[in-house]
């Protein structure tokens, strides 16, 4: 219980409340109902490519990220306080099973399929730093509107 909570309050503290001030803003050009509906096929959800609409600043968590995952000793501890989290997950996923009004029958294959939710959130989150270690920053697809040297590869 202890890592968890240092654990997320490191967590927090770095990335919800991290200073992205120092890299300045990232600039996107938000579609008109914030959503970019005729981008939904190629993931193109939170910004538009027309040129009219006026780029606005984001908090610009990516390079963050870069920087801190760029220290080892940072990611192994992100990685391993994720596998804490996922075994406490699974061992809490076990005792609540039985609890929760499904039928004994089911009561196997529901523990099985949390099981499979909790590993595959848990890789997910361990992506991250993992991607860091093994690829440089990128710029971005529309460097001419970003803040110059935003982000060091």
């Amino acid at each position: 219980g202890l890592m968890l909570l240092t654990f997320m309050t490191i967590h927090l503290f770095q990335f919800r409340f991290g200073d992205t001030d120092q890299f300045g803003p990232y600039y996107v050009r938000p579609p008109p109902y914030l959503i970019n509906f005729w981008g939904i096929p190629s993931l193109n959800l939170f910004w538009t490519g027309d040129k009219s609409v006026e780029p606005v600043g984001v908090r610009d968590i990516y390079a963050l990220e870069f920087q801190i995952f760029k220290n080892p000793l940072w990611s192994l501890f992100y990685i391993f306080s994720v596998c804490v989290f996922m075994v406490h997950a699974c061992l809490g996923w076990k005792k609540v099973t039985p609890v929760l009004g499904i039928p004994k029958g089911h009561i196997q294959k529901v523990e099985i399929l949390g099981y499979g939710i909790m590993i595959v959130m848990g890789l997910v989150y361990i992506s991250f730093p993992l991607y860091v270690m093994a690829t440089t920053p990128f710029a971005g697809y529309e460097t001419s509107i970003q803040t110059p040297g935003r982000i060091e590869g």
